[in-house]
């Protein structure tokens, strides 16, 4: 289906100038009028709060529909860039910006109307796509140029994963030069309400036996929303501009067992995983992403979750604990829903899981079976 630290990769005197996280030590010495696209939902806090954290100007430009009561003190602009409603003349006229951020669309229309609309009046277009770009996910470590899908001109109803491509193009066509792209995978954190990452954090929070897929040994991979938008900022102070997997939740490699033990070990060891072989889980039909959010075997698509993000750590990427992100999905969750429900009732989520009640019907078929598939 949303933090890091970041230690400057400028050069050593910078790093004696600023040993603080990147999200609060800017690259540059110059502060930048930056002008955010959305801002107010999911991954727009985390670009603004990057970006108001190392010192630079924001103005907002949206609906003042989503969470209005953020940034009482930051400009605002409203408009609409829906198709059908758009009103775009808050951004008319000759005022300037150094770069603007779209954490909007998957509708291209809107990015093409918009970065046209801003073409000679900022330098930088940034753009929020998605891993889903790519076109075979079959692949072991796919980087930026790996192929993407073959989408021709768009058309109303066209998959979101398409939609993202022709976003891509509709950038690079207006700033062909100039622009930044990153692509991340689930995005996890505050304000990610999929309930993907909580599935497996309240379960384990609340102790007893988990069920858990296969042998563990199937790769993971997600980012923290404020680890892109460290990145974003910091890329763009520094001109380090292209396509950037944005892939996380660590350097290095992360399977499922050592996801979920360290789970397990931050809200103190009261859940007992019990790994269920891929068999049983295929005859009692679970879907993986679905019914098994986050998982997916090797078998399916061996490349969603060995991306490779080495471009980005290059260029300054860096990772906060996975625990931090936990604390702050499952918080959320808290505030939003309750501590005692259970995320795989929310029936308006398609990818949060099994209910409690199944989970723990399957659990005694596995105990049953007594071995694995």
């Amino acid at each position: 289906m949303k933090r890091r630290t970041f230690i400057k990769a400028t050069g050593a005197s910078s790093l004696l100038t600023c040993i603080a996280p990147l999200g609060a030590c800017s690259s540059t010495d110059k502060i930048l009028d930056i002008l955010v696209l959305g801002g107010t939902n999911y991954l727009g806090p985390a670009v603004v709060d990057a970006a108001l954290a190392n010192g630079h100007t924001i103005t907002l430009f949206n609906r003042g529909i989503t969470n209005p009561h953020l940034y009482p003190d930051i400009e605002k602009l409203i408009g609409d860039r829906e198709i059908e409603s758009e009103n775009l003349s808050a951004l008319e006229g000759t005022r300037k910006w150094d770069l603007v951020v779209d954490t909007w669309p998957s509708d291209p229309r809107m990015i093409q109307r918009t970065a046209t609309l801003l073409k000679d009046r900022v330098q930088t277009y940034a753009f929020i796509s998605s891993i889903a770009v790519y076109r075979d996910m079959t692949q072991i470590g796919i980087t930026e140029t790996s192929p993407l899908r073959e989408v021709g001109e768009f058309v109303s109803g066209m998959s979101y994963y398409e939609s993202k491509v022709l976003c891509e193009r509709a950038v690079q066509e207006v700033f062909p030069d100039n622009h930044l792209i990153v692509r991340p995978p689930g995005i996890f954190g505050k304000r990610d309400e999929s309930w993907s990452l909580v599935y497996w954090l309240w379960r384990i929070r609340n102790g007893g036996p988990v069920l858990a897929p296969s042998d563990g040994s199937d790769f993971v991979q997600w980012v923290d929303a404020n680890d892109v938008g460290n990145f974003m900022i910091h890329a763009l102070e520094i001109k380090k501009y292209g396509i950037y997997n944005t892939i996380g939740p660590q350097k290095e490699p992360v399977n499922f067992k050592e996801f979920l033990t360290r789970v397990n070990e931050h809200y103190g060891n009261k859940a007992n995983l019990i790994w269920a072989g891929k068999g049983f889980l295929d005859k009692h039909e679970l879907r993986p992403i679905v019914d098994i959010p986050i998982w997916e075997p090797k078998d399916r698509r061996a490349g969603r979750h060995t991306i490779n993000a080495q471009k980005a750590v290059a260029a300054g990427m860096t990772f906060t604990p996975m625990e931090q992100t936990f604390d702050k999905a499952l918080n959320w969750y808290d505030h939003v829903k309750s501590p005692t429900d259970d995320p795989g009732l929310d029936k308006n989520r398609p990818y949060n899981g099994i209910t409690r009640a199944r989970e723990l019907e399957l659990l005694q078929d596995w105990a049953a079976v007594q071995h694995t598939y």
